[in-house]
């Protein structure tokens, strides 16, 4: 949970606050209704009708699997949702609320039209990280390939958090193209998958600007300490997931 802040010496009348129960009802209702939607759209259209395609590129070639990327591919989950952890005005996470509808809007009916799959194939290894693959893969059907939207919220989400953070949104710019390898070094991705997805963030924030202006004044930071509210997520999921490995759960 987000811990309540004082801003006197520095509020004025042009900050529009969001409370912390409201920060926190849009998060697990967006994050989650979106997730429900990618992973329904998945499983339609696996089991429908119609043969997925395959993008691959030049570039595909030169990225051999590695496992090691799985760290890194996940923490975009969370790092989706740290515009809410950044900002102290919520018209920049309405920002954040209006782009990430935007780019579903429009990936949805490409995935249903046009889908995008990438060839899985088995780990013949164990071990924890092992586990965490295979458990993502049963979950997540390998299709809703292009655009990626790992890349795509995952950049978006930098960039809004750049708006009232510089070196904080610089930091997690900067995990854009580790994150985009990661999604092709574990084969849940093409390359031109995670170009669509950097594009589709591009596009979403100049038109979220466009929407929900806001003052420059009012593009202020959170303390930085309320990034641990999507860090501390993270390192929860990885300890329970840890758990069940360790109790022989198989997925």
């Amino acid at each position: 949970m987000l811990v309540e802040t004082s801003y006197d010496g520095w509020m004025n009348d042009e900050i529009e606050p969001m409370s912390v129960p409201t920060r926190v009802g849009w998060t697990i209702g967006l994050m989650g209704g979106l997730m429900a939607v990618y992973l329904a759209v998945g499983w339609l259209r696996i089991r429908g009708d119609g043969v997925p395609v395959m993008v691959p590129t030049r570039v595909d070639g030169w990225v051999p699997f590695s496992l090691d990327w799985l760290p890194v591919y996940l923490l975009m989950l969370p790092m989706s949702w740290a515009p809410v952890c950044a900002a102290a005005d919520q018209r920049v996470v309405r920002r954040w609320i209006v782009g990430v509808v935007l780019m579903y809007a429009v990936s949805v009916p490409v995935w249903l039209v046009w889908p995008v799959t990438v060839p899985r194939f088995p780990v013949a290894d164990s071990g924890f990280w092992v586990f965490t693959l295979n458990l993502m893969r049963a979950t997540d059907p390998p299709i809703n390939c292009l655009p990626s939207m790992h890349v795509a919220v995952a950049m978006f989400a930098a960039l809004l958090v750049r708006q009232v953070d510089r070196a904080v949104g610089g930091m997690l710019l900067a995990m854009i193209p580790l994150i985009w390898y990661a999604t092709m070094a574990l084969d849940q991705h093409w390359f031109v998958d995670g170009l669509a997805g950097m594009m589709l963030a591009l596009v979403a924030v100049r038109l979220t600007r466009r929407l929900i202006p806001v003052p420059s004044c009012a593009l202020v930071a959170l303390p930085r300490s309320a990034h641990l509210c999507w860090l501390a997520p993270f390192g929860a999921a990885v300890g329970g997931l840890y758990g069940l490995w360790a109790l022989g759960w198989v997925p």
